[in-house]
């Protein structure tokens, strides 16, 4: 399918409101989003089951960037009600991270759905939480993290005037997603047919061009179900607002999400046997052609919803996130990357140069801290030799 192109002037309008969303996020959403990930590590830290408080502590430490660019949906939310939603959100990230982490561990597919269950009660306050969602997994005692977990998303979520009017559509994105990762964990080596099986039955009639692993990466995703939380947080969301929403992120722009993640991982999933969904693409320039295109049809769905500068804005931030990474410079990846970032347009431009500086920053960061500690070993080892000279001297006496 063509998509017609954007005029100079809709290209450049994201950029425009630019200064006031990046103002909103770095002063008033970003220190919320530290205090969740601090709370969320005190409690990971006291887990009692040593490989499961692994899991939890790997994901907070390696994986808070995702966190940090879930609550980026607050930008869409009115002021008073975004710290409601950074919890929720930010709680739904976390628990989403470490559901992958240990499901990956333990692949079995009565695991990963019992477990799995949690995201749909993390958002529906109906469903049970009395049942033991580890009951196939061999350890269990995570000190009560996980139930925290979904009890913190469901409070953020209560808050919100028009949260029992996504209910529903978030019941349908957190059943999607679980049963996508469920049966993507439990694939053995090459072997997702069942996952293939799955895709295939569940690709509507209205995306006759979505392939069955397109569909499953963006069933995976969870950007649609942050951008459902944010219109519950709106008294003018009804049902026409929800369907709006929800056909936007899905399935365009939550493929786009975890295609372009796949892109960066590819070298990892490769090393470590995991299933790559970008791996699928018979060549590179298969792989550059199909994400060009879904990311022309991902600004084409957004910019049709209300506010539609700052949800381009979260499209453009999120594909910076992963152009950025130094993975995404390889020679595989980088004409995808590039077949990206010209469909997104000047948009993405001011989060690149804000996520370079920033990685540049942490760089330099670690740099100083590691040539601190080096100075401050050889002033200890001076010290101790100082020490030593004057006890010999003191011993000849």
């Amino acid at each position: 399918m063509t998509i017609a192109r954007r005029s100079r002037p809709q290209r450049l309008r994201p950029l425009a409101a630019f200064p006031a969303a990046a103002s909103s996020y770095w002063f008033g959403i970003f220190p919320l989003v530290g205090g969740e990930l601090r709370r969320w590590r005190q409690l990971a830290d006291a887990i009692p089951e040593p490989a499961l408080r692994r899991h939890a502590v790997e994901k907070l430490t390696e994986e808070h960037v995702t966190a940090e660019g879930a609550a980026a949906f607050a930008i869409l939310a009115p002021r008073r009600r975004r710290a409601a939603l950074v919890r929720a959100v930010v709680a739904f990230e976390v628990m989403y991270d470490y559901l992958d982490g240990v499901t990956e561990a333990h692949p079995t597919l009565a695991n990963n759905r019992s477990l799995h269950r949690a995201l749909r009660a993390a958002v529906d306050a109906r469903a049970p939480l009395s049942e033991d969602l580890y009951r196939h997994h061999p350890h269990r005692d995570d000190g009560g993290y996980l139930v925290q977990l979904v009890l913190a998303c469901r409070r953020g979520l209560a808050a919100a005037p028009a949260a029992a009017r996504v209910t529903e559509a978030l019941v349908v994105a957190t059943e999607r997603a679980a049963e996508a990762q469920s049966l993507n964990h439990a694939g053995r080596g090459d072997d997702h047919r069942a996952l293939a099986a799955w895709a295939r039955a569940s690709v509507g009639d209205d995306q006759p061009d979505l392939r069955w692993f397109e569909f499953a990466a963006s069933a995976s995703s969870p950007l649609g179900i942050f951008a459902l939380c944010a219109a519950a947080t709106l008294e003018r969301t009804g049902p026409a607002e929800v369907a709006a929403t929800a056909s936007a992120y899905f399935p365009w722009v939550a493929a786009l999400n975890y295609l372009s993640e796949s892109l960066v991982d590819r070298a990892d999933d490769l090393r470590t046997g995991n299933h790559s969904y970008v791996g699928r693409y018979d060549s590179e320039r298969e792989l550059g052609a199909r994400l060009g295109e879904i990311a022309r049809r991902s600004v084409r769905e957004l910019s049709a919803l209300p506010c539609s500068s700052r949800h381009l804005l979260l499209l453009a931030g999120m594909v910076a996130l992963n152009l950025t990474h130094e993975r995404a410079r390889d020679a595989g990846a980088r004409d995808a990357a590039e077949a990206i970032r010209t469909a997104i347009g000047p948009a993405v431009e001011p989060f690149l140069l804000m996520l370079r500086m920033r990685r540049a920053a942490r760089r330099l960061r670690a740099t100083w801290r590691a040539a601190v500690r080096r100075c401050s070993r050889a002033a200890a080892g001076r010290r101790w030799r100082a020490r030593r000279r004057r006890w010999y001297a003191g011993d000849r006496r």
